[in-house]
């Protein structure tokens, strides 16, 4: 991301991300701070081995990744055959293109993901965080339950919340809210425009 950066010759931008992207936005400012101007993190916790089953997955998680790079059927699967359940909300239309997304993600990658996901924690540091920080809540969130949210947001005392009404996949069940949501956590932490310069607000169509 910051590479990224570099080659649009962005100095300073406001680190945004959801779900895993959030604990990356958290890995953004820990390893670049001078390049962060902001945070929003949303739907997400300092570390996910809080639960039996967390713990669980992060210790099967590397011997899955193994197999699935070394067999032929596993390397075969894709992230659409996972059983997602707010997928059953959204009209078929929507739920097709979703799967369609998905088909290009294999399990290998996925279990790598999960791999990486569980070796991550910020809570002996996130306390540290020194610029302006939006955490998004999923107030119906199944796979962040709203307390670990929440003991992401006490951890910043000068955070900002923002909540949004919805599970884990409010942003495929209802974009348009989702996105509203996603430009007031941004508006909260975007920096003072200059005296004298008048700055509308963006709203997104």
């Amino acid at each position: 991301m910051v590479a990224l950066a570099d080659s649009l010759e962005i100095d300073k931008f406001i680190a945004c991300g959801y779900s895993m992207g959030s604990l990356v936005a958290q890995l953004i400012w820990r390893r670049h701070p001078d390049r962060v101007s902001a945070l929003v993190l949303g739907a997400t916790s300092r570390n996910f081995l809080g639960s039996p089953t967390e713990r669980l997955i992060s210790s099967l998680s590397p011997a899955f990744t193994l197999a699935a790079r070394a067999n032929p059927f596993l390397r075969s699967l894709h992230a659409d055959v996972f059983g997602t359940g707010y997928l059953n909300n959204i009209d078929a239309e929507t739920r097709k293109y979703v799967r369609a997304e998905m088909s290009f993600t294999s399990m290998s990658t996925v279990a790598a993901a999960l791999v990486a996901v569980a070796e991550f924690t910020s809570h002996t540091w996130i306390g540290d965080v020194d610029i302006p920080v939006s955490v998004l809540v999923t107030t119906r969130d199944s796979v962040v339950p709203l307390g670990r949210q929440m003991k992401l947001a006490d951890a910043i005392p000068h955070g900002t919340i923002v909540t949004v009404e919805g599970d884990h996949g409010v942003f495929v069940e209802s974009p348009k809210r989702f996105a509203q949501k996603i430009v007031e956590a941004c508006q909260a932490v975007k920096p003072a425009p200059p005296e004298g310069r008048r700055v509308l607000p963006w709203r997104p169509s």
